[in-house]
């Protein structure tokens, strides 16, 4: 919480952090513990939402140009969907694979951190969630392709639209299961 606190402190930019609560055993461990007088100091240009947000509302915003995220699938999608480039800091399990996908592969994240126990240096942090936020950075175009590739996918006549049709032409010649009602 304090290396992510002091790299949004450093990077200069706006941001809106929402921070999960947790229970007192955890916050007595620092978990879902903003650092004392942390608010103050990005007066603002920063907002701390305690609990839960409205995600996919805040990232549809079109000044919203970062998502800092474990890269969770549904997350992924969310960014991918609103344009928003992702500062990938996966956990555990699949976030890990998908971070390397969105980074590696698609070019269209930055990776922060890695692990639930890692901990980035804050100043590079900074550094890092400047220069992601900053006009220049090349993930901002790909994930507006992303974003555009999506959107006419599920469009009507979209590729998605079309696969999704199929899909219930093809169900709609199963036969009827025997002994069932309509």
């Amino acid at each position: 919480m304090e290396a992510l606190a002091f790299g949004l402190q450093k990077s200069g930019v706006r941001f809106i952090w929402a921070v999960k609560t947790g229970s007192a055993e955890e916050a007595a461990q620092g978990k879902g513990v903003v650092p004392e007088g942390f608010e103050e100091r990005v007066g603002g240009r920063g907002l701390v939402i305690r609990g839960w947000a409205p995600q996919v509302m805040i990232m549809s915003h079109r000044a919203v140009g970062g998502f800092v995220s474990h890269c969770g699938w549904n997350s992924v999608l969310e960014a991918a969907v609103a344009g928003v480039r992702i500062l990938a800091w996966p956990m555990e399990a699949d976030q890990h694979v998908n971070a390397r996908l969105l980074v590696e592969d698609m070019g269209v994240a930055v990776r922060v951190c890695e692990g639930a126990e890692g901990v980035p240096d804050a100043v590079e942090l900074g550094n890092v969630v400047a220069e992601a936020m900053s006009g220049e950075a090349p993930e901002k175009a790909r994930v507006k392709e992303l974003r555009d590739a999506a959107s006419s996918a599920v469009r009507e006549g979209g590729s998605s639209a079309k696969d999704l049709d199929e899909l219930v032409r093809e169900l709609c010649k199963l036969p009827k299961p025997v002994g069932k009602r309509e």
